[in-house]
């Protein structure tokens, strides 16, 4: 049987890339490379992944070579990066419709995009499942939700709209994405001590980077039938100073929390519904506390 081949848009990222190692296993994969630096060169030789140099933002539409099984779009701008220049972000977000065109001319099975959780818009809800209107407040969910109206009208899409993802970085050539919170809380803790802006009276939903991992290999083997747009999430919330409570006994030794003063928007208990996916015979099943101690050791 001919091997599988699979192309990640946006592969040498902070997802991206452990998405490429972890697939590498059951595909052949080809990942985009937005810019070149010794830390993902280095990734690039020992992963076993071909890659190609693809910058969203300069140049023409995505044109890889030979077809592909299926495609995994995560080449979109960060929240900061939306923050700072909205439409330059926009401009960069117009990747997702190479790929889309790899649909369009047969190029490619099937198309998996990585949406966001921002799309549903702030804070004050209890629930927020897929049926709910979207209602971006942020231009970086707006950005995703132009993307989303792209993908939907083609029947080989399947949009996911993750929560808060954990995951130990494959390199460390971050960027933005260095700056998240779960890892600049696992960051402190490889360094000793955890010292919050906040009160720790906020509400996240953090989920453990296998659990992704078993959503996008469930969701790529299904028919793209029925809903075509799921969350992947934990389910409930989870206080902040709960987890940077969990970071600390996680390291080795443990390490203290101290808490700030500051607040954000999300102060009450949310769910975010993982129904749709559960029917296919989905359960996040991974602890977040082993995922944590890779994390430690990595910054460590």
């Amino acid at each position: 049987m001919a091997e599988r081949s699979c192309l990640i848009v946006g592969g040498c990222g902070y997802i991206g890339s452990r998405l490429a190692e972890a697939l590498a296993a059951e595909y052949a994969v080809t990942v985009t490379r937005r810019q070149r630096s010794p830390l993902r060169d280095a990734w690039i030789a020992r992963s076993g992944v071909t890659v190609m140099d693809f910058d969203s933002g300069r140049d023409p539409p995505l044109n890889p070579q030979g077809d592909f099984d299926a495609v995994i779009h995560l080449a979109m701008p960060g929240a900061a990066e939306a923050a700072r220049d909205p439409d330059a972000a926009r401009k960069a977000s117009i990747s997702v419709g190479g790929s889309l065109q790899l649909l369009q001319n047969g190029r490619a099975g099937r198309l998996l995009h990585f949406s966001s959780f921002h799309v549903y818009g702030g804070a004050g809800r209890a629930r927020f499942d897929e049926s709910d209107p979207a209602a971006p407040v942020h231009p970086y969910g707006a950005i995703h939700w132009d993307c989303e109206r792209l993908l939907s009208t083609h029947p080989a899409v399947t949009i996911i709209r993750p929560s808060n993802i954990v995951a130990c970085p494959a390199h460390a050539d971050l960027g933005d994405q260095s700056r998240l919170l779960f890892l600049d809380i696992c960051r402190q803790a490889a360094g000793g001590a955890i010292a919050l802006n906040n009160d720790g009276l906020s509400f996240r939903d953090f989920v453990a980077f296998d659990d992704l991992l078993s959503a996008v290999r469930l969701l790529l083997d299904r028919e793209p039938d029925g809903h075509r747009l799921f969350n992947v999430a934990q389910g409930a919330a989870r206080r902040l100073d709960e987890i940077a409570g969990m970071v600390g006994s996680a390291a080795e030794p443990a390490v203290p929390v101290q808490l700030g003063d500051g607040r954000d928007a999300f102060r009450a208990p949310f769910e975010i519904s993982i129904e749709r996916l559960a029917a296919l015979g989905w359960r996040p099943a991974a602890g977040l506390v082993d995922e944590t101690r890779r994390i430690i050791r990595f910054f460590s």
